[in-house]
């Protein structure tokens, strides 16, 4: 059995999640924040969630654990479409999603959430840099009703990890969220709310996030 290795509050935590979920893989999620200790760095090498554990052996990075699911449970429902071109817009849609709006993004809600001060600079860059990311988005996402298309595909378990805990995460310095404008994205997560996996992780997120907000007051 796989052994996931994460924690509900983190993006690529949820999208392998997703990614199990959707193909009905049984698995064992084990809570994990990151850690430097040299026993984690011997499984996650850059002290990163999520990793996974499987006949003995660690994998760790989101897209390469995907990736390693996708060909290796052959049997599952395909996430990663035949087609190769159709692959490769799902592949290019997580990398939007994930380099340049994630990582921007996490110049403002990273140290916002641990009460630490965000230059005023970062702020203007950061959604500057999300209206570009959106706009580039924009012009890919089919939302059919999913996002690449008609079936739920890796694209999805990616961008229903990360586009709402970016909204979410950003509210207090950035508002509206450049990414809120994206055009369907409020009905697409509203459907995919009414999925079961979707659902089940997005409650675990937003029920820590509704804690931690909590203790910080």
């Amino acid at each position: 059995m796989i052994r996931l290795y994460g924690y509900p509050i983190s993006n690529y935590s949820n999208k392998v999640k997703l990614f199990l979920l959707e193909k009905n893989i049984e698995f064992e999620e084990i809570r994990t924040p990151y850690s430097q200790d040299e026993e984690f760095l011997k499984r996650s090498p850059m002290g990163k969630i999520p990793y996974i554990e499987i006949n003995g052996n660690y994998l760790f990075e989101s897209q390469a654990i995907i990736e390693f699911i996708e060909a290796n449970f052959p049997d599952s429902k395909k996430l990663f479409p035949i087609d190769p071109i159709e692959a490769a817009l799902v592949r290019s849609i997580i990398t939007i999603i994930e380099n340049y709006i994630d990582t921007p993004a996490r110049r403002v809600y990273t140290p916002g959430l641990k009460q630490e001060s965000i230059p005023t600079d970062a702020i203007k860059e950061v959604r500057s840099a999300l209206q570009r990311a959106t706009s580039a988005l924009a012009r890919v996402v089919k939302f059919s009703p999913f996002i690449a298309g008609s079936e739920f595909t890796a694209a999805d378990s990616a961008a229903f990890a990360t586009l709402p805990l970016v909204i979410d995460n950003l509210s207090e310095w950035i508002s509206p969220c450049p990414v809120e404008e994206l055009p369907g994205l409020k009905a697409y997560l509203e459907m995919m709310n009414s999925l079961p996996g979707p659902a089940k992780v997005e409650k675990a997120r937003a029920t820590i996030m509704k804690a931690l907000r909590r203790s910080r007051k």
